[in-house]
This record gives C-alpha cells, structure tokens and sequence, in this order.
C-alpha cells in the first residue's frame, strides 16, 4: 500500500474483518433490494392489484376531489354550454366518484393502464376512465334536463404523465424493477447467505451481528419515514394544490401494507441486536437511554459532523412544525423499536442464563466452544421471526384494500362467498325474441334482454346467426335453403317456417346492408336484434351494477369462435369476461366481482380457438327440453350426458312456432317449478345452476331461484 510516499505491507489480519464487513453489508442491501423488488412486483406490477389499489384510492377525500373536478372539466370541455351547470355537475361527480359503481371502472381502467405502462405504451395519458357520462347520467336522474345533455360515451383523463414530478426518471426506475422481479427469491436468499457467511469469517462475531442488526434496524426506521412522508414530499413538486394532495394519497393508499413488511424486516434486526447485546454481557437498558441521549445533546468534535447534527435537528424540526401527527407517528416508531429491543435484550438474557456458566467472561464469549449454543440460540430466535414474518405476509396479501367492498353479489350478501356451482342462476330461454320488440314474431318472453337483466334474470340463453339486413328486415344468410327449412322446422314447425320464408322471399331484390352476427330464433326474418349492439347494453348494465355475475349461453349456428369474439371486443363487453378455468373448482361470486371476470360464456356448437369461449356440454350437462306436456318434464341426462359441473334446467312446454304464455302459467307456478327443480337435484345430485323458462314473469321464477339458494325474495 503507498502511504505518504512510501510502500507499506498490507495488515493481512485486517482483510478478514473487511471482508466480514463488506458481506454483512452487501448482505443486508440485499435482504432489502429483494424486500422492495417483492413488494414492488406485487403491488405495481400485478394488474389486478395495482388496479385494485386505484380504486381503494377514491376512498382518499383529495383523490376523489381531483378525479371529480377532471369529471367535471371533461364534461364541460365536450359541451362548453354546460359551464353555468359546473357547480352541479361537480356536486354529482363528487358523490359519484366514491361510488362502487366509479370504482369498479377505474379499477379496470387502471387495469389496462397497467399493461400500457409496464409495456411502456402509455404515452402522455397515464390513466383514462371510460363509461364516466353513462354513471354520471345516472347520478343526475333528479334532472332529467341537464342528465339529458351529459354525454354518454365520456371518456376521462384522470391522471397525465407530464403532471407527474420526475415521470421519466420513475418510468425508467420501474422498467429496471421490472426487469429485475425475477430476482426476487435470489436476492432475499442471497443476503441471508451473505450475512451468515460475514459472520462466520468475523473474528468478533458477536460485533458484526450487532452491527446487522442495527443495520436492519436503521434502514428499517428510514423505510418507514419514506413511507409517511415521500407522498408529501413528491406533492412538493407538484403546483396544482388538488393534483398535489391527489398525489399524496395514492402514495398513502399504495405503500400503506409496505409498513408490514418494515415491521418484519425490523423485528429480524431487533432479535440480532438484541441477541448480540446480550450475549456481549449483561443487558442494561439504561445504557441504551444514554446512548440515545448523547446523541441528541453531545456536539461531536468533528465540524463537518456538528453541521449535519445541527442540519437533521432543523430538519426534524421543521417536521415536527408542518406534519405534527406524521412526526409523532414517527417517533412512536421509534419509541416501539427501543421498546423491542429492551424487551428482546431480557429475554434473550433470561434465555441465555441457562446456557452460560455464571463465571465466563463475556468479553471471551465468543472465544468459547460454548457460544456457538448461543449464537445458535439467537439464529434459531431471528429463523423464527422470518417465518413467521413470511407467514404473516402470505396471509396478509389477501387483505390489500379492495377497490369494491362487495356487500351483496347478484342482489344478495349471502351469495358472496358462493362458488358458481352452488348457485341457481334465474334464466331465460331464446332470451332475444321479446313480445315488446313490436316486430318480432313468436316471441319467448314478456320483456327483451336489459329489462330481463334489470328484473334479475341472470343467465341467457340465446341464438346467433349470420345474416344481414335488408330493408326494414335482416335477412338469414343460409349455405343451403332447403336443408335449413328442413333443419328449422323441428325448432319452428312447418307453420313458422312458412312465415319465414314469405318474409323471406319480400326480400328478393332489397338492397342489402352489410353481413354481420344477429340474434334471432331459427330465421332472422322472423325477428332479429344486432348482436354487438345488444352486448354493449349487457355491458352498460354490468357497468352500473358493478356487483352482477351473469351466465351467456349461446346456440351459435354457423357462426365462427373468431366472429362471436369480435362482437364481444367490439361492444366492450369483453372487459367483463370470465378468462379463469370453466371447472371446479369455480370461484366464488366475489372472487368473480373483484376480478371484474362477470360474464361466463359458453358455446352450444364451436369455441375452439378463443380461451374464455367454453364448449357448453363440456361446462354443464342438461335436462331434456322438448316437452309438450306437463306430466312429460323429466330430469334425464341430455345433452353433456353427466360429466358437466353445472346443471341445466330446460322447462318450457314446446309449441312451435308460437309459444303460450297459458303453458307458463301452469310451469312457471312457484309450486310445480320448485317441486320439478328438487326433484332434479335429488336424481342428478347437483343444483339446477341454470332453470331456463319461457315467459319468465309468468309465474315465480325470481322466487324459486331465491328459496334454492337459501335466501329471501325481493
């Protein structure tokens, strides 16, 4: 080594303790780079989380004001006529916002910023929330005049990169984290070798794990005051004061379980202090108080440190001045770890009494063959802390502040925390074909689709075509004529057929629109709804009863996996798709409405290629569904046989083509209906998941489907 000029031979008995030295501390970097890439991954990049999180932020009063002055802006920007109606809009958007209905949309808005970011696609706009003017409509029902003039398809930028301080520094920190998550277990790990391995090759290793310990602990404490007050830090830089608050609570609502993982990290710093104390001699709590005190009052000799005491006491007062409660919090975390480690320091004494003789020198503690009992004592105490600390992280991930506090699932709390399987689903039978569509012959039921959904019908049951429109009517698109009129004739009969192609024949000649997907019974010319326009109403209705799980089985005739798929893309309605596996075991309707996965979707005929798209026979088996008289209901396997995880309950009296609503009024009584569902579950030995009618106010349906799932009718 060259001192002053001169060559001077390396101390060899140095560089063991240096090394010891520098694995403790890379050790302990480790242990919390690993912490903070494990919390980071979980929370910011998880999109479910992350848009959980968002969402629980509007329960934070500033970001619930920032969103609703955004709402507020958005609305006006698009109609400037409305800036006299600014104060009420305002005043709705704000009761709005802290809705379960906002909620639940910007908890899938985030959802899909989530992807954008991490992707590093999201440009200048960090969070859009969509479907805002359709809820926002809603929450000004008491004026009809002004609802009226908010428009529907609303789109709202709540959040924008160029107001965030330093985004592009915090973008390139976050795609670093990212490429860095698989590291997790490596680093966490990794540092606890590191540290074990310091510690074996210290030559005073009580020193060193002292000094880990207090390393954890320090880093510990800054955690925590990084985690009360880096929100209010960053608001600093930000001049819009509502934009500033926002800011500081979704820093709140996102590091807010972070302070667990702090409490776990510095109760294994604690137990190794404390062990070390102990085991360097006897444990005097006094000397700690002392400790403490001096370095408060002492003025150290050195300048340069004397400038940065008299700096971090100005500091500290200055919070103290500005965040009274933040800084209190703060110093009752403190208090708490000394508090810990004297509590630690007396138990590991009373410990560490048993196993040491009463006349050892604790200065040669470590020098003894005996003190690896100890050392091993204090490893067995600190493995003990980190399991449980593991433990109680695992268990307490699934507590993270939920976007929606789900009280009720499909109208009913009991519900919740009921598997798919154990729930009947209310349903209707060729759901599309209603008496109040003025044009549609032959109709199934009373009402169409949304108003079914609104009466609580939660399960569809409807045909799609290939067709096109032509005229005032929408033509079936047919490979072969004569071997469809000879198909739908056991489905309409000889007499509705006829009619189809009468109307059919009109249309020789009639320009035509362009061909797309149709609901419609048989032919499309008796009667036919645009399949994409009557999912984004589903959608619409999903959107403002953000707690509703529904079940879509669709008789697809002809119609490709890929095209069904763009109707679902095209009307939005995909947002609410259930992606998980369509078996047991299924989740809960919670677990569905927190997922946002609502809308379970199945396939009489041809799903392949599209994941959430689920072959129906294979999901469920099925009762017969040609009856033509009551004594005929049977509850025989049909189709799916009996290797289905959900039950079909087809009951409806056929009398094609035009079904009664006489015929209801004696199937659909409470009484008949319940008594046909008890005796199918008894010979199937499952519940009817789905019990599918015609004419589904005939009756008591609604009521037959509450007694099954053990609840009281509304």
């Amino acid at each position: 080594m060259l001192v002053a000029g001169h060559w001077r031979p390396v101390n060899m008995r140095n560089i063991p303790a240096f090394i010891s030295t520098a694995l403790s501390v890379i050790g302990v970097i480790a242990i919390v780079a690993g912490l903070l890439l494990a919390y980071t991954s979980r929370t910011l990049f998880d999109a479910d989380v992350f848009g959980d999180r968002m969402a629980a932020s509007l329960k934070n009063e500033d970001v619930a004001a920032l969103v609703a002055d955004r709402v507020t802006d958005g609305v006006i920007s698009l109609k400037r006529d409305l800036t006299s109606y600014r104060p009420l809009i305002l005043s709705a958007a704000r009761a709005l916002v802290t809705s379960d209905t906002f909620s639940g949309i910007v908890r899938r808005a985030a959802r899909t910023a989530n992807h954008a970011i991490m992707s590093g696609e999201s440009g200048k706009v960090i969070l859009t929330v969509s479907d805002v003017g359709l809820i926002l409509k809603s929450a000004l029902a008491t004026q009809p005049e002004l609802a009226g003039k908010i428009p529907e398809d609303l789109e709202v930028a709540v959040g924008r990169m160029e107001e965030m301080p330093n985004a592009d520094f915090t973008l390139r920190l976050l795609a670093l984290a990212r490429r860095l998550s698989n590291w997790t277990t490596v680093l966490l790990l990794s540092g606890i070798g590191l540290m074990l391995l310091g510690l074996l090759l210290s030559a005073d290793r009580l020193r060193t794990l002292l000094q880990q310990g207090l390393g954890l602990i320090l880093i510990s404490a800054a955690l925590f005051i990084v985690v009360r007050f880096g929100g209010d830090t960053a608001a600093v830089a930000v001049k819009d004061p509502l934009l500033a608050g926002a800011l500081a609570g979704v820093w709140s609502t996102f590091t807010a379980d972070f302070l667990r993982w702090v409490f776990v990290l510095c109760g294994f710093g604690l137990v190794l202090a404390a062990g070390a104390t102990s085991l360097l001699g006897k444990f005097r709590p006094v000397d700690l108080a002392r400790l403490a005190w001096r370095a408060l009052a002492l003025r150290p000799h050195n300048a340069a440190l004397n400038m940065l005491r008299g700096l971090a006491l100005v500091g500290a007062g200055l919070l103290l001045v500005l965040y009274p409660l933040g800084v209190l919090i703060t110093l009752a975390f403190l208090s708490g770890i000394c508090i810990g480690f004297v509590g630690l320091g007396e138990i590991f004494a009373m410990l560490l009494s048993g196993i040491r003789p009463a006349s050892i020198d604790t200065r040669a503690a470590a020098a003894r063959p005996s003190a690896l009992r100890e050392l091993t004592l204090v490893g067995a105490v600190a493995a003990v802390i980190i399991a449980a600390g593991i433990v109680f992280l695992h268990r307490s991930s699934g507590t993270t502040a939920q976007a929606v506090t789900v009280e009720t699932c499909n109208g009913y709390s009991e519900l919740c925390d009921r598997r798919l399987d154990e729930i009947v689903f209310a349903g209707t039978h060729n759901s599309m074909g209603a008496a109040d569509i003025s044009d549609w012959m032959f109709a199934n039921q009373e009402r169409g689709i949304i108003q079914q959904l609104e009466d609580g019908i939660r399960a569809l049951l409807i045909d799609a075509h290939p067709a096109v429109p032509a005229g005032d009517r929408v033509k079936t698109l047919l490979e072969d004529e004569s071997q469809a009129r000879a198909t739908y004739e056991e489905v309409l009969g000889r007499e509705g057929v006829d009619a189809a192609m009468r109307i059919r024949d009109r249309l020789v000649g009639v320009e035509e629109g362009e061909p797309g997907v149709y609901l419609c019974h048989g032919f499309c010319e008796l009667g036919a709804l645009d399949m994409t326009a009557m999912l984004r109403k589903i959608r619409t209705f999903l959107v403002a009863n953000p707690n509703e799980v529904l079940i879509i089985v669709i008789q697809d005739e002809g119609v490709p996996p890929g095209d069904i798929e763009k109707c679902f893309e095209e009307s939005g309605l995909i947002d609410f798709v259930y992606r998980g596996p369509a078996e047991p075991p299924w989740p809960t309707l919670r677990e569905m409405v927190a997922s946002d996965g609502r809308v379970l979707v199945m396939a009489e005929h041809d799903s392949e290629g599209v994941a959430w798209y689920h072959d129906a026979y294979t999901v469920m088996q099925e009762t017969p569904y040609r009856f033509h008289d009551p004594d005929e209901f049977s509850c025989a396997p049909n189709r799916g046989g009996t290797g289905g995880s959900l039950l079909l309950m087809n009951h409806w009296i056929e009398t094609a083509p035009n079904p009664l609503p006489t015929n209801a009024e004696v199937v659909n009584a409470y009484d008949f209906l319940l008594a046909r569902a008890r005796r199918c579950e008894k010979e199937r030995g499952m519940l009817p998941n789905i019990i599918a009618v015609d004419f589904y106010r005939t009756g008591g349906l609604l009521d037959v489907a509450a007694t099954l799932n053990g609840v009281i009718s509304k």
